[in-house]
């Protein structure tokens, strides 16, 4: 079969970069492998609090900040 393709694969692996660590929670980072973008790994509530990713830290610190308050909220109601 030597009429038959290889498929090109673009861009390279992902790497971990450091944690960072934002008012006692662990905002994980990594390098995108095909982009080159850093991108923040945050809960977001619209998701139910699961972690979701973006290219800006702001963004993930607001919603550090957000998770924060509502699992804050919570322990105070029971």
């Amino acid at each position: 079969m030597s009429g038959q393709k290889k498929p090109k694969v673009f861009g390279g692996t992902s790497l971990s970069l450091e944690s960072i660590f934002y008012e006692g929670y662990e905002i994980k980072s990594l390098k995108h492998g095909n982009t080159g973008l850093v991108l923040y790994k945050y809960p977001n509530k619209l998701y139910k609090w699961e972690g979701c990713w973006t290219s800006c830290i702001e963004s993930a610190k607001t919603g550090v900040e957000k998770f924060l308050q509502q699992t804050k909220n919570k322990k105070t109601f029971k």
